[in-house]
């Protein structure tokens, strides 16, 4: 499968488009989220994400019944998962990969109740948060084995995984998780580029080269929500590697099985976070840095100074661009998908700018000499603003 590319021009985040009558200015937070969900489905509209979150509060509100349901003593969530593995031998060895997509830690439970204990590839973090959720569920269904996690940052883990695929046992890994040992700053930095319909995320090879190493086979498996919330297991097609194999190829090809899934029923995804902390423009290479060349912000620094010092009351500051501060301390140039660090620059502290044409003194009273020097200096370098007289 080759790698997806999408001619037409993406939409700019900051343009929220909506039928119907003029609304309201969408927070900080909508903006952050359409400009999410616009990157897998690039004409998304405001409308699109009202529709959007909608329907997750209806499928979170169905998952709370039926696992509810499932405490409570009913069975009928497990048959799927264990018909599955029943009528799948092949799925008991190998590299199982998932996506955090549905009632995704169901997963794991037909391997125990078959009396396996699967081997999971998770960060730390991801094993604090699941791993008592999963051991006392499996205590309550009084499965005989356990989940064993693999943290990714523990340099044994290689060794771990490679003997459990020898000896012909499972290992389960969740592709979106995306990360490795140095987390998702390595994943940016570091990462192979993948394109999404709107934008260039990064992700990791690693399993693809271990795949290719050991010559296991590769069992894509999702698991989402029918419209009765009822579980539906799904299995894409077994990939058996050869050694000749180009690890970014057969990278490419599980993402676009994995984001296939994932864009075909996006409110069943819980793992959103990835695609910012994923994203290619968020890399250090990406983030570091003024606009303005390096031999003229000298120039620049110093005619500011002089004008905040010589004439405040006639010096204005013009935004020059869509601009917002995200959640997350994040500076988003929304022209041009750059980012920076805030470093304590506010949303709030913009509309000024986006109303009017404040003189330097004006800003000065709003928020103090210091704010302006620093803050108001920082988005003329940036190439966000500029002096005007």
């Amino acid at each position: 499968m080759n790698e997806r590319r999408h001619s037409s021009r993406r939409s700019r985040p900051g343009a929220l488009r909506g039928s119907g009558p003029a609304r309201r200015e969408p927070t900080s937070d909508e903006v952050w989220e359409l400009w999410n969900l616009r990157a897998l489905r690039p004409g998304a509209t405001e409308d699109d994400l009202v529709a959007w979150k909608e329907r997750r509060r209806t499928i979170l509100a169905r998952e709370r019944e039926a696992l509810a349901g499932l405490w409570s003593g009913a069975r009928d969530l497990l048959a799927p998962g264990r018909g599955c593995l029943a009528d799948h031998p092949e799925l008991r060895s190998g590299l199982v990969v998932s996506m955090h997509l549905g009632p995704y830690a169901l997963a794991l439970e037909p391997y125990l109740a078959a009396g396996r204990s699967p081997r999971v590839l998770v960060s730390d973090e991801a094993r604090q948060r699941n791993e008592p959720l999963v051991a006392r569920l499996s205590e309550h269904l009084r499965h005989k084995t356990d989940v064993t996690w693999l943290n990714l940052g523990d340099r044994r883990t290689l060794g771990r995984v490679l003997r459990t695929l020898r000896d012909e046992q499972v290992v389960v890994a969740y592709l979106d998780g995306n990360l490795g040992a140095d987390g998702f700053a390595g994943t940016r930095d570091q990462g192979l580029d993948f394109e999404l319909p709107g934008r260039t995320i990064r992700v990791r090879s690693g399993l693809a080269r271990l795949a290719i190493r050991t010559g296991v086979p590769i069992h894509p498996v999702c698991v989402h929500w029918d419209e009765q919330g009822r579980p539906v297991w799904k299995l894409g097609k077994t990939i058996r590697p050869q050694r000749q194999d180009d690890p970014a190829d057969l990278t490419r090809r599980l993402f676009c099985w994995c984001f296939d899934e994932i864009i075909a029923r996006p409110e069943q995804w819980t793992f959103w976070a990835m695609l910012k902390e994923s994203s290619a423009c968020f890399a250090t290479s990406a983030t570091d840095g003024a606009t303005v060349p390096p031999a003229l912000r000298r120039d620049y620094a110093r005619a500011f100074r002089i004008c905040l010092d010589r004439s405040p009351g006639t010096a204005r500051l013009r935004l020059e661009r869509a601009v917002a501060v995200w959640p997350g301390e994040v500076l988003v140039d929304l022209e041009d998908d750059r980012f920076y660090d805030a470093r304590g620059l506010r949303d709030a502290d913009l509309q000024i700018l986006r109303d009017s044409q404040p003189t330097l003194s004006d800003l000065a009273e709003i928020h103090g000499d210091v704010w302006v020097r620093y803050h108001g200096l920082r988005l003329c370098l940036l190439g966000m603003a500029r002096l005007s007289g």
